[in-house]
């Protein structure tokens, strides 16, 4: 059995802070062998949670037919700072069933004459089918977007006057429901693209994240124990599997950052550690996006090479 865990928004090389003793991920560092493989946090959920076309895994999960023109659609806080505007999507938002219900009922009504229907797949990721696919190749994936300070600038210079037209329609009508007088960060778009395709090939994928569209998929463990357990559970046997671990993405502070780096630790690096010493576990691998990304492999009983000089975590795999 390998495992691998997928680390969004986890290395932090730049802090220069001390970080909390975490015996297990050193050993990983000092054992395994780091692989750099710079990610931007699209490509990386890209490679990690879904494989091929994501509107056609939405239409399926919908039950329509093959040929149904539809394209993905995510709603998004847009928020003005002193020169810019700030985008953020997904479970951030804390975006409730019956909201995405009730915002993609208001907006199918509103655009009825041009045939537009949205489907609220999952609260933060929906399906828009209307009467044909447009050309908005240009338009990056909201998970392109997410975060980026001038994402609706540099889009504006791009996008076709379409997607713009789109786009202010759809901010107006937000703008004025009455679910967002309620919300303490206010949705007040919704991004639409073509599509986006995705490469992950695990047995089984466990993430808490409405991407992870796989064949066999499964809530994120708590801790190690819990996903060994799942893994019992499968009616084959799964070689490779993945937990993808978020969290990192909101641990902006260096005080939270280091309780979370504790709880990863006690949580699942040391178990799996222990898992690889006696031979239960094959390999672990840890991967991670950003500029400094990679995937580090660690073999099972790995520790006997003791000559390797010991290693210490710095926010950094490699």
């Amino acid at each position: 059995m390998n495992t691998t865990i997928a680390l969004p928004s986890f290395l932090r090389p730049s802090e220069n802070l001390p970080l909390p003793t975490t015996s297990a991920l050193d050993f990983f560092l000092r054992f395994g062998r780091f692989t750099p493989d710079p990610a931007s946090a699209a490509a990386f959920r890209a490679r990690c949670l879904w494989r091929g076309s994501l509107r056609r895994l939405l239409a399926d999960r919908l039950g329509l037919p093959p040929e149904t023109p539809c394209i993905p659609a995510a709603p998004v806080s847009q928020q003005m700072g002193m020169n810019q505007a700030h985008l953020a999507s997904g479970r951030l938002l804390g975006i409730s069933a019956d909201e995405a219900a009730q915002w993609c009922a208001g907006l199918s009504a509103f655009f009825a004459d041009q045939g537009w229907q949205f489907h609220p797949c999952f609260p933060d990721l929906w399906l828009l089918t209307l009467p044909q696919v447009p050309a908005w190749r240009d338009v990056p994936s909201v998970l392109e977007a997410d975060g980026q300070a001038d994402a609706m600038e540099r889009i504006e210079r791009l996008a076709p006057l379409d997607w713009l037209a789109a786009q202010t329609e759809i901010q107006m009508w937000l703008h004025a429901h009455p679910l967002n007088a309620r919300r303490p960060v206010p949705v007040n778009g919704v991004w639409l693209w073509n599509d986006s395709v995705g490469s992950a090939a695990y047995g089984l994928t466990a993430a808490d994240n409405s991407w992870a569209l796989g064949k066999n998929t499964a809530a994120a463990p708590r801790d190690w124990a819990q996903w060994e357990n799942l893994l019992s559970k499968q009616p084959q046997p799964v070689s490779d599997g993945l937990i993808f671990l978020e969290g990192a993405e909101e641990a902006a502070d260096y005080e939270s950052y280091c309780r979370l780096l504790q709880t990863w630790e006690k949580d699942f690096f040391a178990p799996a550690c222990a898992a690889l010493q006696s031979g239960r576990l094959n390999s672990l691998t840890l991967t991670a996006d950003g500029a400094h990304g990679g995937s580090l492999t660690v073999a099972a009983k790995a520790g006997r090479a003791f000559w390797k000089r010991k290693k210490t975590f710095d926010g950094r795999l490699g």
